[in-house]
């Protein structure tokens, strides 16, 4: 015969009060991996404690050393708000949230003393009649608060309330509130933790965004600055424009005029990429407008003389080792459709030139190896001048292109493989050719970074 094994109802009481507790802290370590915030998180806990003692009336305040003032992450009364139970002392950006003085209250003597407290009771009366504890809000007729600890130090402090039965709680609840407060105040810490780093990654991402949206514009403006498709169609009758910044916005630009029968053709590089490139760009495109506004036409070395005079007086270098490098490089080719010769200047950019006789020929005239800008040993610049003839293809970029990494042993494209690549297309119309070279550029680059601002012009005299 099977022998029943009898257990004391208060041994059984106890196993169904363990069995509560260690449930009630599995929910709570699960909901503290999945909140998505303290407000929530709390808002989970506060159900959970309903079940375990009298809890429609509920808070959690968490107390901010730097301030000796309380947040509250949940508050939930039938006759209190926040506004009633402290003294609102206002909003702190750096925490998020807002803070009140419950210096003197009961809550505040919880977390003083780091024990908990259950009202009413002969102490807590004592208390309230010496003054060194003060009533604020309704008042309740029972009331349990226990505080929330992390390694010894008291951060907040956790409370029940009642407002119809005196006896609410007993010594057992106190037990339990303290038994859990642990566990709650560690999930806590975490959750807050994990929610700062989401409001902070929140915060980069807004931060970025707005920066991105900056950029975006200036590159409107930096669009806009360039000469329109339509204007180039009017003055040139066969060309391309390659223009790929390496990010949104380029420290490459090109500038194309006609001016008193002249065709002025210039592609520039400014030291750097990105936003300081731009910049310099900006810079280029707006000394370049004063220069043949003030000017019109001249030689082409003495435009680039006075650009570095300009751009050395405006960024205040003096050519001394301190001095920083920033300038650009330019190459400047001006037309004389009329006399069928091209006036050309470099600084550290060259310009290449194709030629058909039997094959097509190419012709390199290089440029200065100096920049606009400040330079340890600084000459003059020098003036070619070229006859052309009809279907004369004429080539100006910066070095974007030929640095570009690449290829299978990932090695610069280099300028004797453009030269190539252009010798390879001067049967197409320049349409084609823009296509060709770029297509060129991209299964070079392949699954590469582009490591600089690419502008290359090509056209067909």
């Amino acid at each position: 015969m099977r022998k029943i094994q009898f257990v004391p109802p208060n041994l059984k009481e106890l196993y169904q009060d363990n069995d509560k507790k260690w449930e009630s802290l599995l929910r709570i370590s699960e909901e503290a991996h999945s909140a998505t915030s303290i407000e929530e998180f709390v808002a989970f806990i506060h159900v959970i404690l309903a079940d375990l003692v009298t809890a429609g009336n509920f808070f959690i305040c968490l107390y901010d050393e730097s301030t000796s003032k309380y947040f509250f992450p949940y508050f939930e009364d039938e006759y209190d708000t926040i506004e009633t139970a402290g003294v609102n002392v206002g909003y702190d950006e750096s925490l998020d949230v807002t803070l009140y003085d419950l210096s003197g209250t009961l809550t505040d003597y919880v977390r003083r003393t780091g024990n908990p407290v259950t009202f009413p009771n002969e102490d807590m009366n004592k208390l309230y009649d010496s003054g060194e504890i003060t009533l604020f809000g309704a008042q309740s007729t029972s009331w349990l608060g226990v505080p929330l600890k992390l390694s010894g130090n008291t951060v907040g402090v956790m409370a029940v309330q009642c407002y119809d039965n005196a006896e609410a709680y007993s010594a057992k609840d106190e037990e339990l509130l303290v038994f859990v407060s642990d566990h709650i105040a560690r999930a806590i810490e975490n959750v807050r933790a994990e929610e700062k780093i989401r409001k902070q990654h929140l915060q980069v991402l807004q931060q970025k965004q707005a920066i991105t949206d900056s950029i975006s514009y200036a590159r409107r403006i930096q669009k806009a600055s360039l000469p329109s498709p339509l204007y180039l169609d009017n003055i040139l009758s066969d060309y391309f424009t390659i223009f790929k910044p390496k990010d949104i916005i380029s420290g490459d630009f090109y500038w194309v005029r006609e001016i008193d029968g002249f065709i002025v053709i210039v592609v520039a590089d400014s030291t750097g990429h990105g936003v300081p490139g731009a910049l310099m760009s900006m810079l280029g495109v707006t000394l370049l407008n004063e220069q043949f506004r003030t000017f019109g036409i001249r030689q082409p070395d003495v435009i680039l003389r006075h650009l570095r005079n300009k751009v050395k007086d405006i960024l205040a270098q003096e050519g001394s080792a301190s001095d920083q490098k920033d300038g650009m490089d330019m190459a400047i080719v001006i037309v004389d459709p009329e006399k069928k010769e091209l006036q050309f200047a470099g600084a550290n950019r060259p310009l290449f030139l194709f030629r058909k006789n039997d094959e097509y020929e190419l012709f390199s005239i290089k440029g200065d190896k100096q920049p606009i800008g400040v330079h340890w040993e600084e000459n003059e610049f020098t003036s070619h001048s070229i006859k052309i003839q009809e279907h004369d293809s004429l080539y100006i970029f910066s070095d974007g292109f030929v640095d570009q990494y690449g290829g299978e042993k990932r090695k610069k494209f280099k300028t004797s493989n453009f030269k190539n690549l252009l010798l390879s297309v001067q049967s197409e119309s320049m349409k084609n050719q823009k296509k060709v070279i770029e297509d060129a550029f991209e299964e070079w680059r392949g699954s590469n970074e582009q490591i600089d601002d690419v502008c290359v012009i090509g056209v067909r005299l």
